[in-house]
């Protein structure tokens, strides 16, 4: 691992996610009041991270489960056919606008409710980054983020703290859900024995 702080735009850490957590990364960079963006890669995707001390302001994944225009679907914010439209506009012009301001702009979405959807997304796209356990990490010092209108604004420690409490609930459903399994399958091989 290297650590340098010298000026605007340099690296001034990287290092291996096997051996610096992304968890204990998120605290070091919270603690240290860090100012940057954080690169993330794995294996078999990619982050971004932008944070100024110690607040995380946006968050970026390549291979993301779900993308804006879905989670807007699914929110029942826009029509899948107003998404289309939208999307058809953006692939027509370059550079792209981003899908979210030709919603608005359309009037298909309130501007209010984008940012509400962009910061849940921006929140989930944290809590994913939290399990990745292998790949590498390159924090570049002082760089600003790119051109984002919406901003997430939540302190690092207390997204990294309620990501692992949602880890630890799922870990638990699943444990439950399996216990459930295992019990139901002895019940009905029990079932089977007596009749």
């Amino acid at each position: 691992m290297n650590i340098t702080l010298k000026q605007k735009n340099a690296v001034a850490l990287q290092g291996d996610l096997s051996i610096l957590t992304i968890e204990n990364l998120m605290q070091l960079m919270g603690h240290a009041g860090l100012y940057g963006e954080l690169q993330i890669q794995t294996p078999t995707n990619s982050a971004l991270l932008f944070v100024e001390e110690g607040i995380l302001i946006y968050s970026y994944i390549k291979n993301t489960p779900m993308r804006i225009g879905q989670r807007l679907i699914q929110g029942n914010y826009v029509t899948s056919e107003q998404l289309q439209d939208c999307l058809s506009l953006s692939r027509a012009n370059t550079p792209r606008p981003r899908i979210g301001k030709i919603l608005v702009a359309k009037k298909y979405l309130r501007q209010e409710d984008l940012e509400k959807v962009y910061k849940e997304q921006a929140k989930d796209n944290f809590f994913e980054i939290l399990s990745w356990k292998t790949g590498s990490f390159t924090f570049i010092v002082k760089r600003l983020s790119r051109n984002e209108n919406i901003s997430l604004h939540e302190r690092i420690d207390h997204l990294t703290l309620e990501g692992v409490c949602h880890a630890d609930e799922l870990t638990d459903s699943s444990k439950t859900s399996s216990l459930a399994s295992i019990s139901s399958s002895v019940e009905a091989a029990a079932a089977s024995y007596s009749q």
